[in-house]
């Protein structure tokens, strides 16, 4: 009597990591950046990423009329071909909508992770004194300073998941400008203390990029860099206001306390 063959899968969950809209769609290159990296990570887009994306025609004329920054024609040709050929339920990344319906998070995801992202969201944008029509206004332009602070608050839904961006000599990346319009610093790891889990983490990064292919296509891009934002968990455990109640989100600010840190990979 033969024995049956043994099969044995291991898996395991994949470290978040949230794409910076500036990064993915600022760039020839993001999107391949952003769909390798979807090997090694598990790939976040924020809502802003799409609100650029339903505004394509939009922005395609005011390439004509250069008065605003735009994304790189390029990438947002490639990202608009991918979500036309692309159901739902195939994407590789992952991103928060308008509802739970509408967003793609995952099984492993809590129920509450869009509610819970709309708060933060609303509450940050508080601090920063954006209105509704100034973040509408990203989707017809690129401000990455106020598309950051939707991957700001995205990462910290994911209990302050990495931030993917870049930055340059000159310039701390678009997260971290974001955080300090909100009132809130960045501490940048430079030189990094080698002694931190910060030092362990930027090297499985780095090696997670390089295992992707991707150390000739980091050359073409500014140099990355990973943020890392961590809310108070006395305040961020809060029973939160609906999003509609700013003078309630003042009262109780869930960004109270939060830290910040970023360095270059």
């Amino acid at each position: 009597m033969r024995c049956g063959d043994l099969s044995l899968t291991v898996s395991q969950r994949k470290l978040a990591c949230v794409f910076d809209p500036a990064l993915v769609l600022g760039h020839a290159a993001g999107p391949t950046l952003a769909l390798r990296l979807t090997r090694v990570f598990e790939g976040w887009l924020t809502r802003s990423f799409w609100q650029v994306l339903d505004a394509s025609e939009l922005l395609q004329r005011r390439a004509l009329q250069r008065d605003a920054a735009l994304p790189d024609a390029h990438a947002l040709a490639a990202w608009i071909a991918l979500r036309d050929s692309t159901d739902a339920a195939s994407w590789k990344l992952r991103w928060v909508g308008d509802s739970l319906p509408e967003s793609q998070v995952g099984d492993e995801a809590e129920p509450d992770l869009v509610e819970r992202y709309e708060r933060l969201a609303s509450a940050l944008s508080a601090r920063t004194m954006v209105r509704d029509s100034d973040a509408a206004a990203w989707a017809r332009g690129l401000d990455p300073v106020i598309g950051a602070l939707d991957t700001l608050a995205l990462s910290a839904c994911l209990d302050g998941a990495l931030v993917l961006s870049h930055c340059t000599a000159a310039a701390h990346p678009w997260p971290a400008q974001a955080l300090g319009r909100a009132g809130l610093a960045a501490i940048e790891l430079d030189p990094m203390p080698a002694d931190t889990l910060f030092a362990t983490e930027r090297a499985l990064v780095r090696d997670a990029m390089a295992s992707a292919g991707l150390a000739p296509l980091a050359e073409s891009l500014p140099r990355l860099a990973v943020l890392h934002v961590a809310l108070d968990p006395h305040v961020a455990d809060l029973d939160l206001p609906a999003s509609g109640d700013d003078d309630a989100l003042r009262d109780t600010d869930p960004w109270a306390g939060a830290q910040a840190w970023w360095y270059r990979v």
